[in-house]
């Protein structure tokens, strides 16, 4: 039976993932404000170090970012909160942000990892910590087919300083990560320190100026309990800072992050005065979440919950159930999301446990048409190339593509188009599920040798921003199509009885109406005004109403988080909050007079 991404359980894994409240929930991130320390707002809080403007946590990881990855320049931070307030989430997220960066696959190591993967008791914590970060360090520099091969010839040779042929060949034939990072420990243990680990960028830097080390550091608390680990550990960062401040002038590719929560960070800086001299200032102090950033989240799910369901019979009173979920504004980020994700599977267990996500509404595969007519246009031109689309479900690898294009030369297929369609805002799980498809049937985007590429499309209302990124880097193109949905139906028990009769004739097995039986039939009254309100529309809405204007979903982020905190009540307001150029001006202008929008 082919695989249909239709028929997975997004939805259900999605609200899964949000219940849980751990980690990094990519589909629920919000744009979290950031004012300077001392001011006043509703805002985390943290200075940049570039001198340029900050005003949210994308801005600031994506300043630091280029501080180190484009400017050359030695970072660090810690970062401050309480628990379930997105330590760990800005962390991941940083990570993911330093993956869209285009010099990261070729010219960068990244690590993320928790203070407790270090065995703590015992001497020599600061040798087990720079053992713990090189030993991945080298895992990556060997094993990093992305990485050029100089950087590799670079880590095989220092190693061979130290040990000898046949024990360097234990570490370069290693196949799996543990055991490599255990034999390396065994090995180098003697050998390392700071010394060795600034060795190791400089002579890496050597060969690839381009090349930046990053070190994401979380549960500094792991240490709270260890006074001896505590105290090695803030020796060790002090003189890691100090040479790179000092010596170095801050010219190094290097990029940490410590992360614990308020109460240990500052006990951990305030207990040095040098770490507190130097960096104490570039502490990110995150806020446990405001009821606005709440809310920015609910709308995030409650849209998908909308695009995924509606339309279903008893989705109205479902979807009153959901609207009528109360918020703690006390609640921490974690907190929330567990209260609110729960309450959201229990009313999707009652209602839609056994429905299939709706199919995408709008028209896909003459979407996708017109986009591969455009691409292939050149090879289109020439008479012996047609274009051969398939008007069902294609299966392909055992997989069902929703669209499936074919580019003919002479008959024969030459390059291929592949499509997948969705009714509410793309979800990280999408992409992971079409890139899989992709790899099974050798998807080949590149044009060489003067072939064609294939293609891939995901469609959706909206796409948020660093998914969008993710596509690119994958080759995989995203086009935004608004679904058509009737909201409103008429439930009278004729309908009812007509659709069970209906759904009857297919599987006689039924002998009461599913709740996701779907009706056409729509209630007559209807909304004459169709004005979407810029400060009471939510993300989707907003994304229909700016179509066309050159607004980005990162912006209708920031547009939401902002009129939380002051009221836009004129175009110019919005304009200035938002920083938009003249010409997005014009463009909003015309669907204001148009009535489109209003304030």
């Amino acid at each position: 039976m082919p695989e249909d991404a239709g028929k997975k359980r997004y939805i259900k894994e999605f609200l899964q993932k949000v219940a849980s409240g751990t980690g990094f929930i990519e589909d629920i991130r919000i744009e979290r404000a950031i004012r300077e320390p001392g001011s006043d707002g509703e805002a985390s809080t943290a200075r940049s170090l570039s001198g340029r403007p900050i005003t949210t946590v994308t801005e600031l990881l994506t300043d630091d970012l280029k501080h180190t990855f484009d400017e050359g320049l030695f970072t660090f931070r810690f970062v401050a909160a309480l628990v379930g307030s997105g330590k760990t989430s800005l962390l991941s997220y940083l990570n993911e942000l330093a993956k869209t960066k285009e010099t990261f696959f070729h010219h960068s190591i990244v690590f993320e990892f928790q203070l407790s993967d270090i065995t703590r008791g015992g001497d020599n914590f600061s040798i087990k910590f720079y053992c713990h970060i090189l030993a991945e360090t080298f895992w990556q520099l060997l094993k990093n087919d992305k990485l050029s091969t100089s950087v590799k010839s670079v880590a095989e040779n220092i190693l061979s300083d130290y040990l000898e042929t046949n024990k360097v060949a234990e570490l370069t034939s290693a196949r799996t990560q543990k055991p490599f990072h255990s034999k390396f420990k065994e090995l180098m243990f003697k050998y390392v320190d700071e010394e060795f680990f600034f060795d190791v960028i400089n002579k890496v830097s050597n060969v690839d100026p381009k090349f930046t080390f990053v070190y994401l550091i979380d549960e500094l608390d792991a240490l709270a309990d260890f006074l001896n680990e505590t105290q090695e550990t803030r020796l060790t960062l002090k003189q890691l800072i100090r040479k790179s401040f000092g010596k170095l002038g801050l010219k190094i590719r290097l990029l940490m992050y410590v992360v614990g929560t308020s109460e240990n960070v500052g006990n951990f800086i305030e207990e040095d005065q040098v770490i507190q001299s130097l960096i104490g200032s570039q502490v990110i102090n995150l806020n446990k979440g405001y009821s606005n950033e709440f809310e920015i989240i609910k709308e995030k799910i409650d849209s998908r919950i909308k695009g995924a369901y509606s339309g279903y019979q008893n989705f109205n009173q479902a979807w009153q159930e959901i609207q009528n979920i109360s918020i703690n504004s006390t609640s921490t980020l974690r907190e929330f999301c567990q209260k609110y994700g729960n309450a959201i599977l229990q009313i999707h267990a009652k209602y839609f446990s056994e429905a299939p996500e709706q199919a995408f509404e709008g028209d896909a595969r003459n979407l996708i048409e017109s986009q591969c007519k455009q691409q292939w246009v050149k090879f289109l031109n020439q008479q012996a190339y047609t274009l051969s689309v398939v008007p069902t479900t294609n299966v392909q690898a055992n997989h069902a593509f929703d669209c499936y294009v074919e580019l003919m030369h002479n008959g024969n297929t030459v390059a291929r188009a592949f499509g997948e369609a969705k009714n509410y805002e793309l979800l990280s799980s999408h992409l992971e599920t079409f890139s899989e498809w992709l790899k099974d049937v050798t998807f080949k985007p590149s044009n060489y040798d003067g072939n064609p590429p294939d293609l891939a499309f995901m469609i959706a209302p909206s796409c948020p921003t660093l998914l969008q990124r993710k596509l690119e880097l994958k080759n995989i193109q995203s086009i935004q199509s608004e679904k058509i949905v009737a909201v409103n139906f008429i439930n009278s028990d004729n309908v009812i009885e007509t659709e069970l009769q209906a759904d009857t004739t297919t599987n006689s097995n039924n002998s009461k109406t599913p709740n996701w039986v779907f009706s056409n039939h729509v209630n007559q009254t209807t909304n004459t005004n169709n004005s979407i309100n810029v400060n009471t529309a939510g993300k989707v809405e907003l994304t229909a109403a700016f179509k066309g204007t050159g607004i980005k979903q990162g912006t209708i982020d920031k547009l939401i988080n902002k009129r939380q905190q002051r009221n836009l009540d004129n175009l110019d307001k919005m304009v200035e909050a938002l920083k938009l150029t003249a010409n997005v001006k014009q463009k909003l202008q015309k669907k204001l007079d148009k009535n489109e929008i209003c304030f």
